[in-house]
């Protein structure tokens, strides 16, 4: 398996090509002993000195339309006599095999070779292979300038992707592995200047994922969301018409969403978590609205006055016990009385509504993935805290009712009770009568009518 990469050169000049021809000719990096040359490279490779004796080696170098040796001059004799020694003076490749890839030093030149060959037929390129590392490779420097029709050599970004697709055929040729098919796409990786940035903790963008990991915990709503952003000194630019969200960070510093290193940031990915983020809210308050319905309120369980058979008080519904008789009967009224208003043609179109409505609560949202699961449970966590006290009021309201409804049977039953019992009217013109004199004082234990009337005498 080989791979092909582009070498770019910092100063386009002509000490910089010379420079570059003379580096992949050095004898320790390209000299080997000629036994070894068949030999597989992952066995056999030699690692040279610059004094090492390279008598009797074999020098794994070629020239393309060019001898190596003197491949700067004739470079600069094709420029010269085109007259085109300036701007882009020469494009540097190489093709690195894999580590324990099975080949031998020559096969990997021939493919060199080889490749030099079909994709720079009128052009003057030197080849060398190093054999100075475990893994093989082969350097290209190409001349920019043709010398059979003196045009410059243009290569994109697009160049490279072709070149490999080539290798990769090369090697199938040879027997060896290849590379999976390379889409092109845009790579997820850090570049290595944001790395030393983040791994300082100085990169703004990741300051700009932190804030928006921060505002997907309490936003419902894109709008929300685009709130919650500004509140952090971030400028949002979020429209159906463009197919990338823009932020404008602090420093001034705009970033798109494909630039954020996870596919979560995408437009597409939260447009669709703030989706299944309203229809969870759909469904949370549906589920809510049954809950606090004159029928479920009838059915929770209350303590009555009722003892079962070991003497304690039974928990009954408040439907057995008949304390929202009034409240269900107002609601049966309500709920039977509105259709009689209506024809058979309204009540089955209010019908089929209603079960579009629970349908669309009901949609399977257990299998979307769109790598936000963490936030939004954040989110609804806060949303539940929120409407704690909230529900804690409800239930003293619910209390006071059911309070206030115990009070009115008690008095309902006294005022029974005077009506069997009538309090006497007291006649005000009547005095009634005081009791002037001294009640006897009783002993301890004796009666008060315990011989009244009689006189004792003590006799001797």
């Amino acid at each position: 398996m080989a791979t092909v990469n582009f070498i770019p050169c910092s100063k386009q000049c002509v000490s910089s090509m010379k420079n570059e021809i003379e580096y992949i000719l050095q004898d320790f990096k390209v000299c080997i002993e000629p036994e070894k040359l068949d030999c597989d490279h992952t066995v056999n490779y030699q690692t040279y000195s610059t004094d090492a004796d390279k008598i009797g080696c074999i020098r794994l170098i070629s020239g393309k339309d060019c001898c190596p040796e003197t491949a700067f001059q004739e470079f600069m004799a094709t420029k010269n006599s085109f007259k085109k020694a300036d701007q882009t003076m020469f494009y540097h490749y190489d093709q690195a095999f894999k580590d324990g890839e099975t080949i031998s030093p020559k096969t990997a030149h021939e493919i060199a070779v080889k490749f030099a060959e079909d994709n720079y037929p009128d052009y003057e390129v030197v080849i060398a292979t190093h054999v100075d590392n475990e893994h093989l490779h082969s350097h290209f420097i190409i001349n920019s300038v043709s010398f059979k029709t003196g045009k410059k050599l243009h290569q994109g970004p697009k160049t490279l992707f072709k070149l490999r697709a080539y290798s990769d055929r090369i090697c199938q040729q040879y027997g060896l592995t290849t590379l999976e098919p390379y889409t092109g796409g845009k790579s997820k990786s850090l570049a290595s200047r944001e790395y030393r940035a983040a791994a300082k903790g100085q990169s703004w963008k990741f300051s700009l994922m932190n804030a928006i990991d921060t505002a997907m915990k309490t936003s419902g709503t894109k709008a929300e969301f685009i709130k919650n952003m500004e509140q952090q000194g971030y400028t949002v630019k979020w429209t159906e018409n463009r197919k990338y969200i823009t932020y404008t960070c602090p420093n001034t510093m705009s970033c798109r969403d494909v630039k954020l290193h996870d596919n979560r940031y995408l437009k597409e990915m939260m447009e669709r978590e703030f989706e299944l983020r309203r229809i969870e809210t759909a469904e949370r308050r549906l589920a809510a609205s049954r809950t606090d319905s004159p029928a479920a309120i009838a059915e929770q369980p209350v303590l009555s006055s009722d003892t079962g058979e070991a003497g304690q008080p039974v928990l009954q519904s408040g439907a057995d016990l008949g304390w929202n008789r009034e409240l269900g009967e107002t609601a049966e009224n309500l709920t039977t009385a509105a259709p009689q208003h209506q024809n058979p043609t309204e009540q089955s179109t209010l019908a089929g509504t209603a079960g579009a409505d629970q349908q669309e609560f009901v949609a399977d949202t257990a299998d979307v993935i769109t790598g936000w699961e963490t936030e939004r449970e954040a989110f609804f966590s806060a949303e539940a805290a929120a409407a704690a006290p909230d529900m804690d009021a409800a239930v003293d309201r619910h209390s006071l009712d059911l309070a206030g409804i115990g009070g009115s049977v008690v008095q309902l039953g006294r005022a029974l009770e005077r009506l069997v019992n009538p309090v006497p009217l007291k006649d005000a013109t009547i005095k009634p009568p005081q009791h002037t004199g001294r009640k006897k004082k009783l002993a301890v234990g004796q009666k008060e009518d315990d011989h009244s009337g009689h006189d004792f005498e003590m006799k001797m």
